[in-house]
């Protein structure tokens, strides 16, 4: 399938397709997809026995499924905090946001890994945050659904392994602050091991953006209609996407003067999309596409401090 490639032209490092992933146990098995015939077959063979991820792999490959949204888990944003679960089994999942509050809410995911709280996660990337300093790199994140305008709602699709988790919002609209720091808006949460195996391959989805350093590439053009976008993240950094459908006779540099102060309402509606996901890392979203201008953008932070929309990760998108 060809690529509609999106993207200005990169400042800072860039990244091939792939750079930076996790890399299996097996350092071969991505070797394994180049091979065919009666190589590929060899392979497979001698490594199946002694790598407990096979079945694994075997689970991924199995029938993709369509997002079940009626089984979402809901998440309600109100100013400042989440209404969420305790605990939920692994697997699969779709969280739906709905935000109850009067001001633009998200809900970003992290991984904590084991040994770590939120308490401690908050101290220390509030820090990296005043100091434009590096994130703590055990807390992973996620994805989860975007942000969304009071009365809205977004949602998103990941994989959960069990482990600790937390939900936090970093919109910082009204002040500069974000809501994690300023209000304390954050949320911590278990995820069980499940009762019975879960499918491991994705859902079935009907487009494809990867998140590149700093670019979107989409593997076909953008039409009308109900759409599950499935996000990969191939760059170095985390990415994360947000889409906005813009005002008729509204532009593309209508929002990027809007997002340089954030004063008054946005040119266009903000529809979510899915937030920072670590390199490697993929997600979903469901999304009804009107014909129309749309915006894609990345407000992650650089390692120089600034977003990643600074560096053109920031694209207009045609609707027909």
């Amino acid at each position: 399938m060809p690529a509609f490639r999106i993207h200005s032209p990169t400042v800072g490092p860039s990244s091939q397709a792939g750079a930076g992933q996790p890399k299996s146990a097996c350092a071969s098995s991505g070797t394994a997809l180049a091979l065919s015939g009666f190589a590929l077959a060899l392979f497979t063979t001698s490594v199946a026995a002694c790598r407990p991820e096979s079945r694994e792999r075997s689970d991924r490959e199995a029938e993709s499924r369509p997002i079940d949204t009626s089984k979402a888990i809901m998440l309600t944003a109100i100013d400042y905090a989440f209404d969420a679960p305790e605990a939920i089994p692994a697997g699969w999942t779709t969280f739906r946001l709905v935000n109850r509050g009067t001001q633009l809410h998200t809900a970003q995911l992290v991984r904590l890994e084991e040994g770590h709280t939120l308490s401690e996660f908050l101290v220390a990337y509030e820090h990296a945050w005043r100091t434009i300093g590096p994130r703590p790199k055990w807390g992973k994140r996620m994805g989860g659904p975007g942000a969304v305008e009071p009365n809205g709602s977004s949602n998103a699709t990941m994989y959960l392994e069990p482990g600790n988790y937390a939900w936090y919002c970093p919109m910082n609209i009204e002040d500069g602050v974000p809501h994690v720091f300023g209000k304390g808006m954050a949320r911590p949460f278990v995820v069980q091991p499940p009762e019975s195996p879960t499918p491991k391959r994705g859902p079935q989805s009907t487009l494809v953006i990867q998140l590149s350093d700093y670019a979107f590439t989409l593997s076909a053009p953008v039409t009308a209609g109900r759409h599950v976008i499935k996000l990969e993240n191939v760059g170095v950094e985390p990415h994360e996407l947000g889409l906005i459908r813009l005002a008729p006779g509204r532009t593309l540099e209508d929002f990027r003067a809007w997002a340089r102060d954030f004063q008054g309402p946005p040119p266009g509606q903000v529809l979510g999309g899915v937030n920072a996901l670590a390199t490697g890392a993929e997600a979903y979203f469901e999304v009804e596409l009107t014909p129309g201008n749309y915006v894609l953008l990345c407000f992650v932070t650089a390692p120089d401090g600034r977003p990643h929309a600074d560096h053109g990760m920031i694209q207009g998108l045609r609707v027909r």
